[in-house]
């Protein structure tokens, strides 16, 4: 098989620690294991993680068909968390990616076909997507007592109008607010950025989540929610570079988030 050889060189992490190769050996030795000795792989690609290394992989072996599957191999030490976040979601049929075999620092993982969630609602801005994504975070914070942590995005896939969660290495202890008010700004951050149909859905996005509890907004909440958005975007504006995010941030802050 020889999985090495699909690597140009050893990925890093956004801190610049390479990962171990001994992780793609196990990766090797486990796809091996389960597909058997003939297993062939046709493709690999890399998929975005910040601090670990995320591929997916085409393999296929004598006689079978095309097998499509998600390997992470960590650099960063949350191992541990991830699997136990994925193993305990899946036990409580939270739409998340089922675990096919993990071992020393890594995770197999069952593909998930469909679009990236920031890509489906950049191009429909459908409402009752906003909802459903509302009500995935509810299971997953009232499940896991803690926030799933880099609420970008990119980290959902809709899938037959089902979304799924993939990419838990920042999942901690935190305010809710934390993952709703990063939804909103990764939301607001992305083309067509700032977009008055996507105003609209980030107070949705709000208001959904907190149905779920059976609460409604109120002054406080709206306060805490403009205040972590703003700061959310500050964030972004720096690790991006972009001044006009910045801008969006500092108008935020001071007037809220129209509608209009």
């Amino acid at each position: 098989m020889d999985l090495i050889k699909w690597f140009r060189e050893i990925p890093t992490g956004i801190d610049g620690i390479p990962l171990q190769q001994d992780r793609i050996d196990t990766l090797e030795e486990i796809l091996l294991e389960r597909y058997g000795k003939d297993t062939i792989i046709a493709s690999v690609s890399r998929l975005k993680s910040k601090k670990n290394t995320v591929i997916s992989l085409k393999i296929s072996s004598t006689g079978t068909k095309i097998h499509t599957v998600v390997a992470k191999m960590f650099i960063a030490s949350r191992f541990q968390n991830e699997l136990f976040i994925l193993k305990t979601s899946w036990a409580q049929d939270l739409a998340v990616p089922r675990i096919l075999e993990a071992r020393d620092d890594v995770i197999l993982m069952e593909y998930i076909p469909g679009e990236l969630f920031v890509d489906r609602i950049n191009r429909t801005f459908e409402p009752h997507l906003i909802d459903k994504l509302a009500k995935w975070y509810y299971s997953y914070h009232t499940t896991h007592k803690q926030i799933k942590g880099d609420p970008r995005l990119r980290n959902f896939i809709c899938h037959d109008d089902h979304i799924f969660g993939v990419d838990f290495e920042e999942s901690c202890s935190g305010p809710w607010m934390l993952d709703i008010a990063g939804v909103s700004a990764s939301l607001l951050d992305t083309n067509p950025v700032f977009d008055q149909r996507k105003r609209v859905l980030s107070w949705r996005f709000l208001e959904s989540y907190l149905s779920l509890f059976g609460k409604k907004r109120d002054g406080a909440t709206d306060k805490a929610f403009i205040s972590t958005l703003a700061d959310i975007l500050k964030q972004t504006s720096v690790w991006r570079e972009d001044d006009r995010i910045l801008e969006f941030s500092k108008k935020i802050r001071t007037d809220g988030l129209p509608t209009d």
